[in-house]
């Protein structure tokens, strides 16, 4: 069997990867992982949106945003390799879904190269932001990078006619952004500025994992993190996560070694 399955000669290693995700002990936990976290997700994202609820009508004010709306869809989406791998779980099993996204994913990403792929700022300054004694320039810089980002109007690539294809599972990056002001206000080429409700969640700072605990916290740009598992899957998990023999382990179970076989 070859070190990385998904480099073998002649196959789709997408369709491979989704093949083997949930095969042998170590893929069944994947899977019972994935199904528990969008669960307990499910009730945290009702917190997160009754916070913004609250916070507006504080103000005397009620959330705007309408189905449809798609102006957050331009932001720049932080998101943990848990809900990375959730996200994943949950293509798997929406066949459309991730037909749709790997349709929009290259044109997408050419467009953000053409741009200079400005999210890579975007990610740096939110880690300056977040470190320990950053303080409110390096919070100003952030805010400037991501707007740098959202000017682009790239919309995300899991949008299908203003509608996210993820929305159940969407990141809690875009759970915790809310408007109160008319939504063509979220526009970036209106001159208005919206009144924005930001609701966050300690779950994103999360160690769990389904192989073993993390050694820290994960965070990835959210479109080419989910790609990048779909492409090169135990491989990039072992990278990106730190554990090193995850994809040696996966991949030597006995499931997964024959379905590598029958592929080859």
């Amino acid at each position: 069997m070859p070190g990385h399955a998904q480099r073998v000669k002649g196959i789709d290693p997408i369709r491979l990867n989704r093949e083997i995700a949930y095969k042998g002990d170590i893929g069944q936990r994947r899977r019972n992982f994935c199904v528990k976290y969008i669960e307990k997700k499910k009730g945290i994202i009702k917190e997160m949106q009754a916070d913004q609820i609250r916070a507006a009508a504080k103000d005397g004010e009620t959330i705007t945003c309408p189905k449809g709306c798609a102006y957050c869809c331009l932001l720049y989406m932080q998101a943990s390799i848990q809900e990375c791998e959730a996200i994943v779980y949950h293509l798997y099993q929406n066949e459309s879904a991730l037909a749709t996204f790997l349709e929009n994913y290259k044109d997408w990403r050419k467009k953000l190269r053409k741009n200079g792929d400005i999210f890579k700022k975007c990610a740096q300054s939110w880690l300056d932001k977040s470190a320990d004694g950053a303080g409110e320039e390096e919070y100003k810089k952030f805010v400037e990078e991501t707007k740098r980002y959202q000017g682009q109007n790239t919309p995300c690539p899991f949008l299908y006619n203003n509608l996210c294809l993820i929305y159940e599972v969407r990141p809690f990056t875009c759970v915790g952004t809310a408007a109160s002001t008319p939504p063509e206000w979220c526009n970036p080429s209106n001159p208005n500025e919206p009144k924005i409700y930001w609701s966050r969640t300690s779950a994103v700072i999360d160690k769990s994992f389904y192989y073993k605990e993390i050694d820290g916290v994960v965070l990835a740009f959210m479109p080419i993190m989910v790609y990048g598992v779909l492409e090169d899957g135990y491989k990039m998990l072992s990278i990106v996560t730190g554990l090193k023999d995850l994809e040696k382990k996966a991949l030597a179970e006995p499931q997964v070694k024959a379905v590598i076989k029958n592929f080859t």
